[in-house]
């Protein structure tokens, strides 16, 4: 029962982090630039799937904090605290960029919320192009911290 537990943790786990980082790579590597090269797809059609996809990355996040508790509390290695050995280093360190990541996520969400208001859409206004830099900023530190995290969990397997 508990190995059966700990495959449905590890895999709602790399669920989790398939539709965040692939979401997040996928925004940045083929939406954006079709967006960018054609006039006809107006802001309106990125707002309505940054919109849909940010229910996917608290989603998301959900599943990885509850399958990661889960995991964590059921290894033997994991003291609470206690960073005596190279994974629980490790396992601290992937944890930290976990909160970044979350950190990140608030922020991109919040930044396109401001960028639906009605302020933000109509005529240049600086602001709103500054959140829409930050947007591309928070997302591309989300996916290097998402893939550093990714090896931090692949180095956790080697230690374990």
């Amino acid at each position: 029962l508990l190995n059966f537990l700990l495959w449905v943790c590890r895999s709602l786990h790399l669920v989790g982090i398939v539709i965040w980082l692939g979401g997040l790579m996928f925004q940045s590597a083929v939406l954006q630039p079709v967006v960018q090269g054609d006039s006809d797809i107006g802001g309106a059609f990125v707002r309505k799937v940054n919109r849909r996809f940010i229910g996917f990355i608290w989603m998301s996040v959900w599943t990885m904090v509850i399958s990661g508790v889960i995991m964590m509390l059921l290894s033997s290695r994991f003291i609470v605290f206690q960073f005596n050995d190279r994974w629980s280093v490790i396992l601290g360190i992937k944890e930290l960029l976990f909160v970044l990541m979350i950190l990140y996520a608030v922020g991109y969400a919040r930044m396109l919320k401001y960028l639906e208001s009605p302020s933000s859409n109509g005529g240049f206004n600086e602001k709103a192009e500054l959140y829409r830099h930050r947007v591309d900023q928070f997302r591309r530190m989300n996916i290097v911290l998402g893939i550093v995290a990714l090896f931090l969990g692949a180095a956790l397997s080697v230690y374990a």
